[in-house]
């Protein structure tokens, strides 16, 4: 390569190199993500964007100019729009071409917090009297409207489609084979591998600016929402259960035509009864345990389970009742004391019907039996921060039921 694309591809590798070399800005958790751009050369940027598809459009005229360290903030406050998907998230809100610059200054305000030290101007939260360390989004209900007159379209002084998702009009087509993009997989695959070491690295180095350690947290330990694991929980319990056949007399077999005299049993699906533990003591949290128990009966009612197939046994360090219901939401709850779901457990085995799934609702701190039970156990596990709820047997189905959001 040779003219002004090979003085455009030194500096950029020049301000790479000195973004993740330890004589540099010292970033080397941002290497992954700065040599998967693709660059795009031209003169309808002022100085650089990025689309959706991590494609680098850089005016050729500029990045020669600029030193590298200029260079270097700009490629690394466009790759963390990048790796924050700050378009994706952008296009959740609703953000359109006039609401743009205002996404593009909250998400600014957010990338600042982790570009700190580098050369690249970028909004702060304390210009605009908000708090530091909120999410894009946060920024962005926060700013005052207008926050200024929308940006104009040539050259494009915006951060580009990568930013706010907008698509421009020099912007190369998704599908293009000429100048292909990153696939979203792979995008997926650098943020990850970007999330590890940018962990590895806070941790070593210092702390963690408080919402990109959030956005560490989401790509590394994505939260389920604990209804739909409770659910699909459940589900698989019963349907262990379901899937259990037994022979009967009580039927004629629809193979008796083909033996003659000689009397055959049928084939029976037992309806499961389950069983339904919950801890009472004086450390449960009443809201979540109604909001877990309402889930439970909504789960057993859109598997047909019928109401008196379902016993609740209200337990503190004993067992306080017993009792069929019609409705769980509805248990009378006895009890306040201490805590032992091991006799809990041992006591919904006994009832009769003896129980195909039993499902526990506790805060987590008691003991449990020595050994796996015959039959599904599902825990749900509740507490109000989730880094504090206390650890369950291997065998036992763990949910973990924390306030939404």
């Amino acid at each position: 390569m040779t003219g002004p694309d090979s003085d455009v591809a030194d500096r950029l590798a020049a301000a790479n190199m000195w973004l993740v070399s330890g004589s540099g800005a010292d970033l080397p958790y941002l290497s992954t993500a700065l040599y998967a751009l693709v660059t795009v050369p031209g003169d309808r940027v002022e100085t650089m964007t990025v689309d959706r598809q991590w494609r680098l459009y850089v005016n050729r005229l500029w990045v020669p100019g600029a030193g590298v360290e200029a260079v270097a903030g700009q490629l690394s406050h466009l790759v963390w729009h990048l790796l924050a998907d700050h378009a994706g998230r952008a296009a959740d809100i609703g953000v359109d071409r006039g609401s743009r610059q205002r996404w593009r200054v909250a998400a600014d305000i957010a990338v600042g917090q982790v570009a700190q030290g580098l050369d690249v101007q970028l909004p702060t939260a304390s210009q605009w009297g908000l708090a530091p360390d909120l999410a894009a989004e946060e920024y962005y209900d926060l700013l005052p409207l207008p926050v200024c007159v929308d940006l104009r379209d040539s050259p494009d002084v915006s951060c580009g489609g990568g930013c706010d998702g907008v698509v421009r009009d020099y912007e190369i087509p998704s599908g293009a084979a000429e100048v292909p993009g990153v696939p979203t997989v792979v995008a997926e695959g650098i943020r990850r591998t970007v999330a590890i070491e940018f962990r590895d690295h806070q941790t070593m180095r210092g702390t963690m600016p408080g919402q990109w350690g959030r956005w560490v947290s989401d790509i590394l330990d994505p939260v389920v929402p604990w209804h739909q694991v409770l659910h699909a929980a459940v589900r698989r319990g019963i349907g262990w259960a379901q899937g259990h056949a037994d022979y009967t007399y009580t039927r004629i077999s629809r193979r008796q035509h083909a033996v003659g005299t000689a009397v055959i049993p049928a084939l029976r699906r037992p309806v499961p009864a389950v069983a339904v533990v919950v801890d009472t003591s004086g450390s449960m949290d009443d809201g979540l345990l109604a909001q877990a128990l309402g889930e439970v009966e909504g789960v057993l009612a859109s598997l047909a389970v019928p109401d008196s197939s379902v016993t609740v046994l209200a337990v503190d360090a004993a067992v306080q009742a017993v009792e069929r219901v019609r409705d769980v939401a509805a248990i009378r709850l006895a009890g306040g004391g201490g805590t032992d779901m091991a006799r809990g457990i041992a006591a919904a085995l006994a009832c009769r019907p003896a129980p195909q799934t039993v499902i526990v609702l506790t805060d987590g701190f008691t003991p449990w039996p020595d050994q796996p039970t015959p039959v599904p156990v599902i825990a749900a596990v509740l507490g109000r921060i989730r880094g504090r709820l206390p650890d369950t047997p291997g065998w036992v189905q763990r949910v973990e039921v924390v306030p939404d959001g």
